[in-house]
């Protein structure tokens, strides 16, 4: 990141240019650049952030080392008219072209924002209240003196009253009281006691999780395991092949190969369609022809960075990247198109879709965030959190969510939805990586950078058994099998086998 008098200078100054029938607004910040559009006599406007480091990625922009020199050249482009605006359903293409020919397209949002005008008539209607309200509070002001000090009077004879009869009450039934506080006392005892019983018998089969066998897989780190509908198993892995299983992990089929690079996640949306992304930078859709899969489609240069997790969401998918971007992909004919960008401050590793609630959950390095599911704007951010790998967000129910913790690495944070707000800390001795919520045996699995495996009760969160897990360094992540059984996959392309 680059510092110095020119980036600070210009952060001071806002640039405001017109072209046709738009005013341009150029506001930089220290390393970035809020470019602003609205239409003349519009209530549309369009904006988004630019930092430097991706202005900088591009051709047009490359020689350039400063916010101040990047704000210049922008300037100079509209006043040359080397612009270009296209506006779509939900956003405005703001094109940049240069004299080499090369063309920039810096995508905005779109905000609805009230006129000039209208805001002048609310101005002046809130002058009018509060002068009204001025001349309320000089006539009245003396009356509303006088009924506060009656209130104030009448309050203190309440008081006076109540203590004495509070006192008269006590002295005269202390011995009565001192029995009920007995007896009060007695009934908690007898209630934690039960509460003990109870939680003891509850918990006799999840203390009986096992591991009972082992098999190698892969030949380096699995990233993911998931299940198809009728339970065939597939595995993808950073040796860059994809294996598909059935139930007795009989070997189906191998795809070696299937990127270039590290594979990093998958996603099943029926049984005849799959999709996988990589460090490779690469998104595959994956369709089966016969009894194999085959790649149907391929978004290249997906992000300029890699490539951590990619969903699907309706017709569209949704992806993240240590870019600081996530992307929304529209489905058009036999491919796919990015037809939304949104900005993050840093890496994005994860991201969860909750449909019923509307909610789009990232996680990365600089927290945890919630976006509007319907418009994809920003809601909230959980700064306390940090979600270090694409299985580190995890839905316990309705209402709760699990989550990786950033200022301590030996937390996990469990977050209400409806009320966006952080209800519980668990403290465990390592740094979690996986977690996976067992919701028919009311359990959690916490797994990461250590061969121990914790199980939670996902109702108190109480640790109720800890596993040794001799076979790996550390753990990825766990799936949960048609048969009951539990996997538990991770650093060396082995698996294990779990049941209670």
């Amino acid at each position: 990141m680059i510092k110095d008098e020119n980036n600070l200078i210009a952060t001071k100054k806002i640039i405001q240019k017109s072209f046709n029938q738009y005013q341009i607004s150029l506001i930089p910040k220290l390393n970035s650049i809020i470019i602003s559009i609205q239409q003349k006599n519009s209530y549309k406007t369009f904006e988004s952030y630019f930092n430097l480091e991706y202005l900088r990625s591009f051709k047009l922009f490359i020689s350039y080392f400063s916010i101040k020199e990047i704000l210049e050249f922008i300037s100079f482009l509209i006043e040359k008219n080397k612009i270009k605006i296209e506006e779509d359903n939900s956003n405005l293409k703001f094109i940049l072209i240069s004299t080499e020919n090369a063309n920039v397209e810096l995508i905005l949002n779109k905000h609805n924002i009230l006129s000039n005008e209208l805001i002048e008539k609310l101005k002046n209607k809130i002058k009018y209240f509060e002068e009204e309200n001025k001349i309320l509070k000089e006539t009245m002001g003396k009356e509303i003196l006088n009924i506060n000090n009656k209130i104030e009077i009448i309050e203190n004879k309440i008081k006076e009253i109540e203590n004495q009869l509070l006192i008269e009450i006590i002295i005269k039934n202390k011995n009565e009281i001192k029995e009920y506080k007995n007896k009060i006392k007695e009934l908690e005892n007898r209630i934690i006691k039960l509460e003990k019983l109870l939680n003891k018998e509850n918990n006799l089969e999840e203390l009986n999780l096992k591991i009972i066998n082992s098999k190698e897989i892969h030949d380096d780190e699995i990233t993911k395991m998931s299940i198809f509908p009728l339970g065939n198993i597939i595995t993808v892995s950073k040796d860059k092949s994809i294996k598909i299983f059935d139930i007795q992990f009989n070997l189906l089929q191998h795809i070696q190969n299937a990127h270039e690079n590290s594979i990093s996640y998958i996603d099943i949306e029926d049984e005849n369609n799959f999709l996988t992304c990589s460090y490779d930078k690469t998104i595959k859709t994956w369709i089966k022809n016969g009894n194999i899969f085959k790649i149907n489609i391929i978004i290249n240069k997906a992000h300029y960075d890699f490539i951590n997790k990619v969903i699907y969401f309706n017709r569209k998918l949704i992806s993240c990247s240590d870019d600081n971007f996530i992307k929304i992909w529209e489905k058009i004919d036999n491919n796919y198109q990015n037809s939304l960008i949104l900005t993050n401050y840093d890496k994005v590793w994860s991201i969860l879709l909750l449909e019923d609630k509307n909610i789009l959950i990232s996680g990365g390095k600089d927290g945890t965030k919630f976006w509007n599911l319907n418009n994809f704007e920003f809601i909230i951010c959980f700064k306390e959190t940090f979600c270090g790998s694409w299985n580190g967000i995890c839905r316990i129910d309705d209402d709760k969510i699990i989550v990786e913790s950033i200022y301590e690495f030996t937390s996990i944070l469990i977050i209400s939805i409806s009320r966006k707000l952080i209800i519980k800390s668990i403290k465990q001795p390592f740094y979690s990586f996986g977690i996976n919520v067992i919701k028919e045996k009311g359990i959690i699995l916490v797994g990461g950078y250590t061969n121990d495996i914790k199980v939670y009760r996902n109702d108190n969160f109480e640790c109720i058994q800890t596993i040794h897990d001799n076979h790996h360094n550390y753990i990825i992540g766990f799936c949960e099998l048609k048969n009951g059984i539990i996997i538990a996959y991770g650093d060396n392309g082995i698996i294990n086998f779990l049941k209670f």
